[in-house]
């Protein structure tokens, strides 16, 4: 009989680690969304309106390697790789493909359920427009949306979050709660159900190939389709 694998190596941080980690991510974010709201006002109708925002999405995304560098690699003086930054189980890559298709489906009868509703305001946004001002601005929300969103986001919800919530309350439950945080932290109403569900399928990539780069793979072809939509229509 095959050995079943296990969900996670053992972390030496706490639920209350992760606690902290959300509460000084939080505490950034209220920042940074002040700062970038009223340089978005003052850019307003320039051709430079949307770099506030693009950088404000850059710094949170950094905030989120910060907060896990503080309360768990630094604070316990572990290496990266504590995070799950290992090739894992053969055909992880695979899976990763496979659960961005299953992402991308519930997405797609999500939005076309909500459309037939007549629920236009929880149909899922697209990228801002404004960030395609300029080949400087591409650049930028390339790097944005499709490098510092999937790593970030990743190392933060899936290597940081998840081990201490399934540590606590076991996979399932910690998948739902890591699952939630995740949703949330997309702040739009028409995101909250596919992100949540996004949380769920990466973080069974993450628990049946137990490495971090293929939750980041299938989380990176993803955003790179809605960059390329973006991309297409500007």
């Amino acid at each position: 009989m095959t050995p079943s694998i296990p969900p996670f190596p053992p972390v030496p941080w706490s639920l209350a680690d992760a606690a902290r980690g959300v509460l000084l991510v939080f505490s950034i974010a209220l920042v940074l969304i002040v700062a970038g709201g009223a340089l978005t006002v003052l850019l307003a109708d320039t051709p430079a309106q949307g770099i506030p925002g693009l950088v404000m999405t850059l710094a949170l995304e950094g905030s989120l390697v910060l907060s896990v560098a503080v309360f768990s690699v630094w604070k316990y003086r572990q290496p990266w790789a504590v995070l799950g930054f290992s090739p894992g189980a053969k055909g992880g890559r695979l899976l990763a493909v496979a659960a961005f298709g299953g992402i991308a489906g519930f997405s797609f009868i999500y939005s076309a359920a909500v459309s037939a509703l007549g629920w236009d305001a929880l149909l899922p946004p697209g990228l801002p427009p404004s960030f395609m001002h300029g080949a400087a601005q591409k650049l930028l929300a390339f790097l944005v949306t499709v490098v510092a969103a999937p790593l970030g986001e990743e190392v933060f919800f899936r290597g940081f979050l998840l081990p201490a919530l399934a540590a606590r309350w076991g996979f399932l439950l910690g998948t739902l709660a890591s699952s939630a945080l995740f949703a949330f932290s997309h702040v739009a109403p028409g995101l909250l159900l596919p992100a949540f569900a996004s949380g769920i399928l990466l973080a069974w990539v993450y628990r049946r190939t137990g490495s971090l780069w293929n939750c980041i793979l299938a989380h990176g072809i993803q955003n790179t389709l809605a960059f390329l939509a973006l991309l297409a229509g500007a």
